[in-house]
């Protein structure tokens, strides 16, 4: 490695080119968090899932005479999709998958992509290690130090680390959109949450590459102006290969070699840790020219991008861009006008307008309720400043309010401030049950022998949507999906009163999330 480590030779190549990197993301990432499945591992899932044959993928494979330009894989999940649809349509075991998709179904939509989508859906972000280094600095760097992402995975972990990120899904919606090249993630090749968008046989590819030009030539900029890395791909990846041959065959080579300083890619070794250069040749006599940095170690790369001092989060950087580009096409602007401190902009919705001013404020800022803290808590849409919060509005709000108040999100922010009625509080609950009063400790002693499942879903199917919360909190931590409990909050909070027993599960989840 000649002495360069990783995060000095990364965060060197994006000071020079003065803007936040593009992400070129693979399956080998969610592998690598998420220990999900590469594209011959998922081919393999669902032909055994089907036919309960250990070796029906590679029956298919023994059909494939010769592989065809887009590679063996999506020449199998040809034959598989075939024959996985009329599974569908035939087998005892998937009437109940028949019943929740019958309309989409009789609208044309594959079963096996509707399938491959609800597999991806249902992924538990719980098992994700947040102690992890690797982790933490890649939710720092989600913050504001990557201007967007491309990916060709159709699973959903990109989006749950990348939060405020606008997500841009398959060819059409990238194409016939105005993208601002900022705070944006690019799913080329389909989504999970839309099982008709997804690219995996032949004829899906077919019809890939037959608009690729129209999504170069949108994307071609970002190639052009911003340093490019490539995670979670084998160089030898087919996707990898054609996008980069189509990019060659976009630009001359005295383009294509101002690259050579902005690409970079990342391949995994567990047996060395180098920094090479690398060159990939084309049929018209092009090269791409890039560097390739061989490691196990991740959190170097994420060290690398997070050294670059980013002022101004992508986020708003975006909605900086698109507001400016509504300014100049209509003269009857309609967003919304709020005023936030420079500490919560990043918080802000894009449909925001953002106006600067200078002033003096006096020392408790706006005054805070207890409602405030509840709606923050399940939508994070109340911008407050935290410290402000913890040293003054909490210690005075739980005067008021002695079952308590929605706490450790901003106390994980700022744990320095945990002191006064806070700390008491805080110290105070350590399990659900601290939550719940002794008659509701009975009470859940005697709900939980009539249960199977245990879990939300099995709650809200006895007792109804409106009446799930008085009872969800009689589950243990272990039993409750935070994903599935902030689905129903957000629904409930619409629809529900905010009466004191909807206040303490919202307070229950508030501990579970961030304690």
């Amino acid at each position: 490695m000649d002495n360069i480590k990783i995060d000095d030779f990364i965060n060197k190549i994006i000071e020079k080119a003065n803007r936040s990197p593009f992400l070129f993301i693979g399956s080998g990432f969610s592998k690598r968090y998420l220990k999900l499945e590469n594209w011959e591992e998922l081919l393999r899932k669902f032909a055994y899932e089907f036919s309960d044959d250990d070796f029906k993928y590679d029956a298919y494979v023994s059909q494939i005479e010769e592989r065809d330009y887009y590679g063996k894989q999506p020449q199998v999940a040809t034959l598989l999709e075939k024959d996985y649809n009329k599974a569908i349509l035939e087998k005892e075991k998937y009437k109940e998958f028949r019943n929740k998709f019958s309309k989409e179904i009789r609208t044309g939509i594959s079963s096996f992509k509707l399938s491959i989508a609800e597999y991806f859906k249902n992924i538990d972000f719980s098992t994700i290690n947040e102690t992890d280094p690797e982790i933490v600095e890649l939710r720092k760097m989600a913050i504001r130090s990557v201007s967007g992402i491309i990916t060709t995975n159709y699973d959903l972990f990109i989006e749950n680390i990348f939060k405020n990120y606008k997500t841009y899904i398959g060819q059409e919606e990238l194409i016939f959109s105005d993208i601002f090249e900022v705070g944006e993630i690019y799913k080329i090749h389909g989504s999970a949450m839309d099982p008709s968008s997804i690219v995996i046989t032949s004829e899906d590819y077919k019809k890939f590459e037959e608009k690729s030009a129209y999504l170069i030539a949108k994307i071609l900029t970002i190639f052009l102006e911003y340093p490019i890395i490539f995670i979670g791909y084998s160089i030898q990846d087919r996707n990898i290969q054609n996008i980069l041959k189509s990019i060659s065959t976009c630009l001359t080579q005295e383009k294509l070699d101002l690259l050579k300083e902005r690409f970079i890619f990342v391949e995994y070794s567990l047996e060395k840790e180098e920094i090479t250069s690398l060159v990939k040749s084309f049929e018209n006599g092009n090269e791409i020219s890039m560097t390739k940095i061989t490691t196990n170690r991740f959190e170097e790369i994420y060290k690398g991008i997070n050294k670059s001092v980013v002022r101004i989060s992508p986020k708003v950087l975006r909605t900086l861009k698109k507001q400016i580009y509504s300014l100049v096409e209509t003269t009857n602007p309609t967003s919304k006008i709020l005023a936030a401190g420079f500490d919560t902009i990043d918080k802000l919705d894009e449909d925001v307008q953002i106006m600067a001013s200078i002033g003096i404020a006096n020392k408790n800022g706006h005054l805070v309720r207890a409602d405030q803290l509840y709606k923050d808590l399940i939508f994070d849409n109340q911008y407050f400043d935290v410290k402000l919060l913890l040293k003054e509005h909490l210690p005075s709000l739980l005067k008021t309010n002695s079952g308590g108040l929605p706490m450790y999100k901003y106390i994980k922010e700022e744990p320095t401030l945990l002191f006064e009625r806070v700390k008491e509080h805080y110290i105070k609950k350590q399990t659900i049950d601290d939550f719940l009063n002794a008659q509701q400790r009975e009470n859940k002693k005697k709900y939980r022998k009539n249960l199977k499942s245990f879990n939300i879903e099995e709650i809200i199917e006895k007792e109804g949507k409106e009446n799930a919360y008085k009872k969800i909190y009689f589950l243990e931590k272990p039993e409750i999906n935070l994903q599935v409990l902030e689905e129903y909050l957000k629904e409930a909070f619409k629809s529900l009163e905010l009466d004191s027993e909807l206040k303490r599960l919202i307070r229950i989840y508030d501990f579970l999330k961030y304690k």
